[in-house]
């Protein structure tokens, strides 16, 4: 069985994680951004191929990044219930404490995390594909 003390390091190990590749992913995706609206020139001139190869590099970024922030979600949520399983009587607690921390759940959170990488994707491959656009309204 295991301890709850290690238990406990395992979830705020596991939120640390989460945390992290957000944070990642938001910086990433800012400094893309950045990139596109300061060398817009440059971006317009890219080729057919560059454009793809962007593009490609882009998915597979957002790709790896969801499936590790997916699977931190999920080790996320196995270990609040492994936690309320073995101690999570609600005695023990304090009501609030119960309800936001013992009784949490992250079993949305893999959806939530396919919509706004779908999203951030689709809204750099809008800017990729229509930078002219950007440009003409920037002024």
């Amino acid at each position: 069985m295991i301890e709850e003390q290690a238990l406990i390091e395992m979830i705020l190990h596991a939120r640390s994680q989460v945390d992290f590749l957000w944070q990642f992913f938001i910086t990433v995706h800012i400094a893309i951004f950045a990139l596109l609206f300061i060398y817009n020139e440059a971006v317009e001139n890219l080729n057919f191929v560059a454009r793809t190869l962007s593009i490609a590099g882009i998915a597979l970024f957002d790709w790896i990044n969801g499936n590790a922030l997916k699977g931190a979600y999920n080790l996320l949520d196995a270990s609040h219930d492994q936690y309320r399983t073995l101690y999570g009587a609600a005695e023990r607690f304090q009501p609030d404490f119960f309800h936001h921390f013992v009784q949490a759940s992250f079993a949305d959170r893999p959806m939530m995390v396919n919509v706004t990488h779908g999203m951030a994707f689709a809204v750099v491959i809008l800017s990729l594909l229509s930078i002219r656009f950007i440009r003409q309204h920037q002024r």
